[in-house]
């Protein structure tokens, strides 16, 4: 059965098809495999400066909503920020839903996180359409150590503890992209929400991720070894922890580089921890990369680092396993679920700065062992983690959720 859908995040790709965050990406490669299986996907999103209103692509047609040039204004392609969300909000309840849908029917329309997915909900009601809703995991159980005023942290997790439930019961189906917080939304629910609720971890694109990509040729003659994260650079990535390990690492391999590829408002952090330390020759920042270059960058790594506090199914391991690169992560739910509990990576506890460094020290030192780490996530990534494997399990939640009577 071909469906004609309504995809809904206030954050997507820009004309050219770059794309920032995980939750966009997300969004975006499972629209484009939608189509691919067949169905018609339109993907409603926030204006971005000197981006067209309307554009198609790779079969995927876009439609970016502004709100007073409000939306556009709050733009920022290295994270979401609450106003965008706001602002996405408000275009839906203060204006024409009609118009917004142009009166054509979908069969599905699904919102991501919470203000697409209360807009989801809103536009579903016009149209009669069913509503999903996708929560890309969570910062409720981390609050405490990304934000300082104990009153944002309060404000936060009020928002989640409230939200996250309220949309799993008005929507048709819930959607999680790991497992840990789905299971404490699910306790936050009655039964008939609770059974609303799936997860689907995230995946990645193997024709863009993989083994046989080019090397990025700056890099390629580069003394080694390595070492290579692909974070935002924002608190909870952890970027500054790897910085801080990272100087064990060069008093073992003095030429050892390490290549950071993203921005982010940790950036002037990070470069005073790293003159602090003395190892300005060693660290390298390339700064934002649109995600199909990302390959050509993780291509010449030896070995790959996401030092992250919090995350769902961490979208930047996937990738570096698809290249067939050893990783070294933090040992936290969201990397735990797609890695085997460990087994195809190195896990150390988050924010351990000589866990990390020794994690990479012993890769570093043991070549055998990192071609085994980087061959087993590898064939892990082969058997479960592509875009289309994800959409096809997303298709049949579609499916599950039109058989229902409410």
């Amino acid at each position: 059965m071909t469906l004609n859908i309504a995809m809904l995040f206030e954050l997507g790709p820009d004309d050219s098809g770059s794309i920032g965050g995980g939750v966009e990406l997300h969004a975006y490669s499972i629209s484009k495999e939608l189509v691919k299986l067949g169905h018609k996907v339109t993907y409603f999103t926030g204006a971005i400066p000197n981006c067209r209103e309307k554009i198609s692509i790779e079969g995927v047609n876009y439609k970016r909503l502004d709100f007073l040039s409000l939306i556009k204004r709050s733009y920022n392609p290295q994270q979401l920020n609450f106003t965008r969300q706001l602002f996405f909000l408000l275009k839906t309840k203060l204006t024409q839903k009609n118009k917004i849908l142009e009166n054509e029917k979908y069969d599905i329309i699904h919102g991501h996180v919470y203000s697409a997915g209360l807009t989801a909900l809103s536009l579903g009601k016009v149209r009669q359409s069913k509503v999903i809703n996708t929560i890309h995991g969570s910062y409720y159980k981390y609050w405490k150590q990304l934000v300082k005023n104990p009153l944002t942290v309060l404000f936060y997790r009020q928002m989640e503890k409230r939200l996250a439930p309220y949309l799993a019961k008005r929507c048709h189906y819930q959607i999680h992209t790991d497992y840990d917080f789905a299971e404490t939304v699910k306790n936050w629910c009655n039964v008939k929400a609770k059974a609303k609720i799936n997860t689907v971890l995230n995946g990645v694109d193997t024709d863009i991720f993989s083994p046989n990509i080019k090397p990025n040729l700056l890099l390629k003659e580069e003394e080694g070894p390595i070492v290579m994260t692909t974070r935002r650079l924002v608190v909870k990535n952890g970027v500054l922890y790897l910085v801080k390990a990272f100087k064990k690492v060069v008093e073992k391999f003095p030429k050892a580089k390490l290549i950071i590829i993203g921005d982010g408002p940790e950036k002037a952090r990070i470069t005073k921890e790293i003159n602090e330390l003395g190892i300005v020759k060693n660290v390298h920042f390339i700064g934002m990369v649109a995600n199909k270059e990302v390959p050509a960058y993780l291509a010449v790594a030896d070995i790959v680092v996401v030092p992250s506090i919090v995350e769902a199914s961490s979208i930047s391991v996937l990738e570096a396993m698809a290249m067939n690169k050893p990783v070294v992560a933090s040992d936290i739910p969201g990397i735990r679920e797609i890695t085997n509990n460990g087994k195809n990576c190195v896990l150390v506890p988050a924010k351990e700065n000589e866990g990390i460094a020794d994690a990479i020290l012993n890769l570093l030192k043991s070549e055998q062992k990192a071609e085994e780490l980087a061959s087993l996530g590898y064939e892990e990534i082969k058997q479960n983690y592509t875009w289309e494997k994800k959409a096809k399990e997303i298709e049949q939640i579609y499916y599950k959720t039109l058989e229902k009577k409410k």
